[in-house]
């Protein structure tokens, strides 16, 4: 009976220290592809952007340019939890798993760019090599519990 309780400890001890250290890595993207588009678009997305972190200046929002036309990041509080990727062929928007407890604004702008754009179809996504989060990466959120209050951004 003794065993019992304390592999049950030692198994509570490990999603304890896997979910505090979970936290302090950067957060597992969600990734949608979408197809490509044209310069003056994509710059456009790009105002929409910084439209959105202007108009939140004590929020902890901040956008992080990539290379020219190459992509931009949302930042929150120094952690990425959006950004829009060009690649050759397609286009990727990402947000970050916990992007709904860290930075719930930020899934505003999420679905405005995703209204705006056209998605890759499920094998288009496939054979273009877009990452989906893997089984353990939702399990490690579910056990990292909430963001705490200090790392969030907005309201």
């Amino acid at each position: 009976m003794a065993r019992y309780r304390w592999t049950a400890t030692a198994l509570c001890l490990v999603a304890v220290v896997a979910a505090q250290t979970h936290w302090l890595a950067p957060p597992v993207p969600s990734t949608i592809g979408f197809r490509n588009i044209p310069d003056d678009r994509f710059q456009q997305l790009r105002r929409q952007a910084m439209q959105f972190v202007e108009a939140r200046p004590r929020r902890g929002f901040q956008l992080v340019e990539r290379h020219q036309n190459a992509g931009f990041q949302i930042h929150c509080r120094g952690v990425p939890v959006l950004w829009l990727e060009r690649r050759a062929q397609f286009l990727l928007l990402q947000a970050t798993l916990d992007a709904e407890e860290r930075a719930r604004d930020v899934l505003q702008l999420r679905a405005i760019f995703q209204w705006q754009l056209q998605p890759l179809g499920h094998l288009e996504q496939v054979l273009a090599g877009v990452p989906e989060p893997v089984l353990k990466d939702r399990v490690l959120r579910v056990l990292a519990g909430e963001v705490p209050d200090g790392v969030r951004c907005g309201t």
